[in-house]
């Protein structure tokens, strides 16, 4: 790319997923020149920095046109030095907006609600379909360099429709896409699906959602290719795809299950079926020990809550602990306390002694299940500006409600579940060290000596969950209330997909497409010593637009979550945008076109309408 005035036109501009991943795809191809005149390192431009706008405003002519005025908004608030227009494409002139013949790339994503798999068999309409001519118009006027246009999949099965479905034969589509020929432009034709355009995934381009979208790619003097992928599982040269988990805000876990609609009175209980949904994803995602609670969860419906509710059992008078832990918290370690050091037996019954792993074992039972081996343990606490705690023998510093993660390393104390710890379906005895006092009487009902080892949930990158007596622990970050937490190795947090097939996912996998109403609500079940609940709550758009690649920073106007929530669904992936935008400005494949091959398009020749050119079918 040359250092002249770079001219682009973002037709159905929305929220600026589109343009703002070609922003980002100029800065990248021109970071050496911005750097030189905007006084930055190279490695330090984003183009949230003041001195990266100016440079944009002196290089850079971009053209938005959108309807809808929340989208226009949002674009403009985001891209200030742009120009604006608030109007449909069909309401505008193309010369009157842009000079022919100076355009280097025109983009846009035309209406896709009528050609989407999603609208199932309602009926479909023409007139609804028709912004794919609208954008040959703006084509045949403007002449620019390049094209880049994003649609569904089934963008490629246009066909006329017949009592209100179409056909699907794809006729209307081979029609289009020889129209851009006949204007003069090579084509992007992906061989592997024998068709024109390539289906790509913005999970294989660093978005953290797995959306799949057809993009037409077009150049009058070079052939297009589409992008090499930028991330991939598994390739060591390649990051991995970013994951769900990457973009969830875990200073949030949601509201209990039982009482969120208590604390908000906007939210009802929630459905049978979503409960349903939950239980699955406690079957996909936790232990099998929690197959009852999931058993629990499916049959209970709104009433059945509500009369749980209405019913509670008081706690027994002789009752010494009963509470819910939602929150990290210190526990006093009485000195002069032997030390577990070493791996140490457990034994089930009798005096219930903590046994050397190198001492002679103690008689085994019939049954063999009297045993068990512990062993010391690392935590973490949750420490104000992310430092470490100190040794025991300083004074802790001051304690903040939130604040990042510290790394404390101690001897791990083996806690005794007690047989009747639940009473009248609360916990009436609390845990106890094992080495204590003795076990209690062995009998066949006896719960006794279950042993709880917590593990270490990676909140970012991916959400993996690691071994604290072994895992090192990866750089601590202060952003989101801090990236990591202690929880029971039984449970794992997982995103509940709200609508058509849903179905749980794992936090290890990218989003789901993010579509353009609240779909996703992320569940967080909870089993500590004094109940079993989950904490649930729908995914934010400050979440979701990171989902769509958009800075954290990116500012959405709207006066509902609604309007915002439908501009980030609507939305381009600005990474995948980015890629295929510098691909497709930095390529030099050439084409029959610049060695004077091709068909050359009369300037002054009109596009026939849409109706024209189906009319004979």
């Amino acid at each position: 790319m040359s250092d002249d005035t770079i001219t682009v036109v973002d037709l159905f501009a929305g929220a600026g997923g589109l343009s703002t991943g070609l922003v980002k795809a100029i800065i990248d191809t021109n970071a050496q020149t911005i750097a030189r005149e905007a006084g930055l390192e190279a490695d330090a431009i984003t183009m949230d920095h003041t001195r990266v706008h100016w440079w944009l405003t002196q290089n850079v002519e971009l053209h938005a046109v959108n309807h809808w005025e929340p989208a226009i908004a949002t674009h403009e608030q985001n891209h200030p030095w742009a120009e604006h227009y608030h109007a449909k494409i069909e309401e505008l002139h193309p010369p009157d907006v842009v000079e022919p013949g100076e355009v280097d790339l025109l983009v846009g994503g035309p209406s896709c609600t009528h050609h989407s798999r999603a609208r199932g068999g309602k009926p479909v309409q023409e007139q609804k379909r028709a912004s794919g001519w609208h954008v040959l118009h703006w084509i045949e006027h403007l002449q620019p360099d390049h094209l880049l246009l994003e649609n569904v999949p089934e963008f490629r099965k246009w066909a006329p429709i017949v009592d209100g479905k179409s056909t699907q034969d794809g006729s209307i589509f081979q029609r289009w896409v020889g129209m851009l020929e006949a204007l003069g432009y090579s084509v992007l034709y992906d061989q592997e699906d024998d068709a024109y355009g390539t289906v790509l995934n913005a999970a294989d381009y660093g978005e953290a959602q797995s959306r799949k979208r057809l993009f037409i790619m077009a150049s009058q003097d070079t052939r297009p290719t589409e992008p090499e992928p930028t991330h991939v599982d598994e390739d060591p040269d390649k990051p991995d795809r970013r994951t769900a988990a990457a973009i969830i805000d875990w200073s949030d876990l949601g509201d209990s299950l039982w009482t969120r609609d208590l604390e908000n009175p906007r939210v009802q209980p929630l459905a049978k079926s979503t409960m349903a949904r939950i239980a699955e994803g406690i079957r996909r995602h936790c232990d099998d020990r929690l197959e009852p609670l999931a058993d629990a969860l499916e049959e209970i419906g709104k009433d059945e809550l509500r009369d749980l509710r209405d019913h509670i059992v008081p706690a027994a008078d002789a009752a010494t602990v009963a509470a819910v832990v939602d929150r990290p918290f210190l526990v006093r370690i009485p000195s002069g306390r032997t030390a577990l050091t070493t791996p140490s037996i457990v034994k089930y019954y009798g005096t219930s002694t903590v046994t050397p792993i190198d001492a002679p074992l103690d008689t085994v039972t019939s049954d063999g299940n009297h045993h068990a081996l512990s062993s010391p343990e690392t935590f973490c606490l949750r420490q104000q500006s992310g430092g470490v705690p100190p040794s025991t023998d300083r004074p802790l510093p001051t304690v903040a409600t939130k604040g990042a993660i510290g790394m404390a390393r101690a001897t791990a104390t083996p806690l005794v579940k007690p047989r009747n710890g639940a009473h009248r379906g609360l916990h009436s005895n609390p845990l106890y060290e094992a080495d204590s006092r003795p076990l209690h009487t062995v009998t066949a009902r006896n719960h006794d000596g279950h042993l709880v080892t917590p593990t270490l949930i990676h909140y970012s990158h991916g959400g993996a969950l690691r071994d604290p007596t072994s895992d090192v622990l990866p750089t601590v970050a202060t952003e989101k209330g801090g990236a990591f937490a202690l929880s029971n190795p039984i449970v794992q947090p997982f995103i509940d997909e709200y609508y058509g097939n849903a179905r749980a996912n794992a936090l290890d996998d990218p989003l789901p497409t993010v579509p353009t109403k609240d779909r996703f609500a992320l569940c967080v079940p909870e089993v500590f010593p004094f109940g079993l609940d989950v904490r649930y709550r729908m995914l934010e758009p400050h979440e979701l637009k990171q989902a769509q690649g958009f800075p954290e920073s990116y500012e959405l106007a709207g006066s509902t979550k609604e309007d915002i929530t439908e501009q980030i669904g609507n939305a381009v992936p600005v990474n995948l945008a980015r890629a295929l935008a510098r691909h497709l400005l930095t390529s030099e494949t050439p084409s029959l076109a610049t060695f004077g091959g091709g068909v050359t398009a009369d300037p002054d020749a009109e596009v026939p309408e849409y109706s024209e050119v189906i009319s004979d079918d």
